[in-house]
């Protein structure tokens, strides 16, 4: 998912009017907690907190927030962070429509871009999301999938990622969006202090009433939905049971009894309906060999995918692919 050689020197955090003050709050302290903490470790990095064109901006709630630079300011960076904005996306995407032009340049420099909630709508608008996938608030669903067809939207997910695009379902997703970067980037020491620090107190409750998620169960379960959401991030990995249990700080068999009890499933058939739901993708809109398309999702025994597959998805992998296609 991320390339090993990518380093991040420098990072952007992107806001807007109508930028809901929660997130722009929990996003310019973690960063600048980041930055604390990797200053101590050697580790550092520069980051600037600019507006899209004016140098203020006045949030959801009304709150005035003054910012000394905006995005005319940034020629390069290595990662781009756009909060989470609310309101009306049609009306916010035209009144920034200088911010388009500038993420495409980003990204094409090499810059990760991530998208919390809503402002997933500025990476659909560029098109580098067009047949990929993405994550957004679940207000904005319908609206999402009429303004970006060619975007999959993943309503069953709380956090998408796809070649240096990064999206979020809400702030709670966010933030473990965040800290998992963090961890790719400077290291599990920093990561497990700001989850210390900052985000101990930070608690999911996702409730049946406020997400569709086909198929999902809902729980109250934070280790669970914490292992459920590292797993979305990782399930190309070797996803064995020993090791998610002790980056847990849990035992395998109480792994296995709360995941079933919470999810209604086992760990290892979760893992194969991630990895079966990203063959799918990989199987529509990507030209990819059928062993490539095992290779990506986690399986080096092209056999086994193919069965597995079959199984889960009713058909084989090639003639699912030629299904969709019409062929």
């Amino acid at each position: 998912m991320l390339e090993k050689k990518h380093q991040i020197k420098h990072a952007t955090l992107v806001f807007c009017n109508k930028t809901l003050g929660t997130s722009l709050g929990l996003s310019t302290d973690l960063y600048a907690l980041l930055h604390f903490f990797a200053k101590q470790t050697g580790k550092g990095f520069s980051y600037d907190n600019v507006a899209v064109t004016d140098h203020s901006i006045t949030t959801t709630g009304g709150v005035s927030v003054n910012f000394d630079k905006t995005i005319q300011d940034i020629d390069a960076t290595d990662l781009v962070m756009l909060p989470a904005f609310w309101g009306d996306p049609s009306k916010i995407l035209a009144e920034n429509k200088i911010l388009i032009p500038w993420l495409i340049q980003q990204y094409n420099q090499g810059a990760l871009l991530i998208a919390h909630s809503t402002s997933a709508f500025f990476l659909a608008q560029t098109g580098l999301l067009d047949n990929r996938s993405a994550a957004t608030h679940w207000h904005y669903f319908d609206q999402f999938e009429e303004m970006f067809p060619k975007v999959q939207l993943c309503r069953q997910r709380f956090i998408t990622a796809s070649d240096r695009l990064y999206c979020s379902s809400g702030l709670s997703s966010a933030m473990d969006l965040g800290v998992y970067l963090v961890e790719q980037f400077w290291g599990a020491d920093i990561a497990n202090q700001l989850n210390q620090n900052f985000l101990i107190d930070l608690k999911r409750n996702y409730k049946p009433e406020f997400i569709n998620i086909e198929g999902h169960k809902f729980h109250d379960d934070v280790l669970i939905l914490s292992i459920q959401t590292w797993l979305e991030l990782n399930y190309t990995k070797n996803t064995d049971l020993e090791g998610i249990s002790r980056r847990f700080n849990t035992s395998v068999s109480s792994l296995k009894r709360r995941f079933k009890q919470a999810t209604g499933e086992t760990p290892n058939k979760y893992i194969q309906n991630l990895r079966i739901e990203r063959a799918k993708e990989l199987l529509k809109f990507s030209d990819l060999s059928i062993s490539l398309v095992a290779y990506e999702v986690g399986y080096e025994d092209v056999s086994y995918f193919g069965s597995l597959f079959k199984r889960l998805a009713g058909n084989t992998p090639n003639l699912y692919r030629k299904s969709f296609r019409g062929e």
